[in-house]
């Protein structure tokens, strides 16, 4: 069954079977023919909603799947293995499906280290590689120790209610006030202001929590996910040999007001690949392709003519 999104009317939310099991994804064919198919992989606890702003842009330059990784959104986990390694075979198995044998891919946060890790073990299938704040780790884990000041700003609120939550939930006391403050400060690691954000696509990501999907442990799937992308961080070499090791043509963009991934961390990676083109953009947070659409489809216009971006 498909359905077309009311407010996106070139974008389908359907299935597909990958391997005989169902596969939740948002589609929309290209404008013109013969251009390269995009593959839009989101992050840690998002869904195929997260890029609803950008898919129809985007189809200036070929036919787009958002997908939802098994366990997350509508996706159902089946014998999946619910680590950083087996959703990047998971999103080959999703080409395959689609009949692509290249595409360039859009990763963000955790799908952005999929994304670098696909393109290091793959090379021959990508055709271009997007990062919007990649998960990538420090090269030292020591550089944990000393979170930078916008970490700090988003995540001391988000921890401090999602404390609260956890401990009068347990007891029956949480209320809509404290699911409330715990909301905006997970809103506020992805906008400035959260008042801001577009209704229809707050409706679209509370749609994907809104019932209990058979297969999906949303729970389950969060704390494998962390503890595998927790383990890569822990010995961050291998991560950092796969960055040196991509030869697909990328783009990286990310925010000075970034609280999950640093900065100093996308600039240290564009230092070690100058090849690579980059953009760091003050006042930008996690999600620019949430954030702000606009600029997120200007600069990835530029980018693959040639022309001069837009920072």
């Amino acid at each position: 069954m498909s359905t077309q999104l009311a407010n996106w009317p070139l974008v389908t939310d359907s299935f597909v079977q990958v391997k005989g099991r169902p596969v939740r994804i948002l589609s929309a064919l290209a404008r013109r023919a013969g251009d390269r198919p995009q593959l839009l992989v989101h992050g840690l606890g998002g869904s195929s909603v997260t890029w609803v702003s950008v898919i129809e842009e985007l189809t200036d330059h070929g036919p787009v799947v958002a997908v939802d990784l098994p366990g997350f959104g509508r996706t159902p986990i089946e014998d999946d293995a619910l680590s950083v390694q087996g959703y990047v075979d998971f999103v080959l198995d999703v080409a395959d499906a689609l009949g692509w044998d290249r595409f360039t891919l859009h990763g963000n946060s955790m799908g952005g280290l999929l994304g670098i890790l696909l393109a290091a073990q793959h090379p021959e299938r990508l055709e271009r590689l997007v990062l919007v704040s990649p998960a990538l780790p420090p090269r030292s884990p020591v550089r944990f120790l000393t979170p930078s000041r916008a970490t700090l700003d988003g995540l001391v609120p988000l921890a401090a209610s999602s404390l609260s939550v956890l401990v009068l939930g347990a007891v029956g006391l949480a209320g809509p006030g404290l699911d409330a403050r715990h909301n905006r400060a997970m809103l506020k690691l992805i906008y400035p202001d959260p008042d801001s954000i577009d209704p229809k696509v707050l409706d679209l990501m509370a749609a994907d929590f809104a019932e209990d999907i058979e297969g999906v442990d949303r729970r389950r799937t969060l704390l494998a996910a962390t503890w595998s992308i927790s383990s890569l961080w822990a010995r961050p070499r291998s991560t950092w040999r796969a960055i040196r090791t991509v030869q697909t043509p990328t783009l990286l963009l990310g925010g000075t007001h970034d609280a999950l991934v640093p900065a100093k961390v996308l600039l240290a990676v564009l230092a070690s690949r100058p090849d690579w083109e980059g953009h760091v953009l003050d006042d930008r947070r996690h999600a620019l392709m949430m954030e702000d659409p606009e600029t997120y489809i200007r600069i990835f216009n530029a980018w693959p003519t040639g022309a001069e971006a837009v920072a």
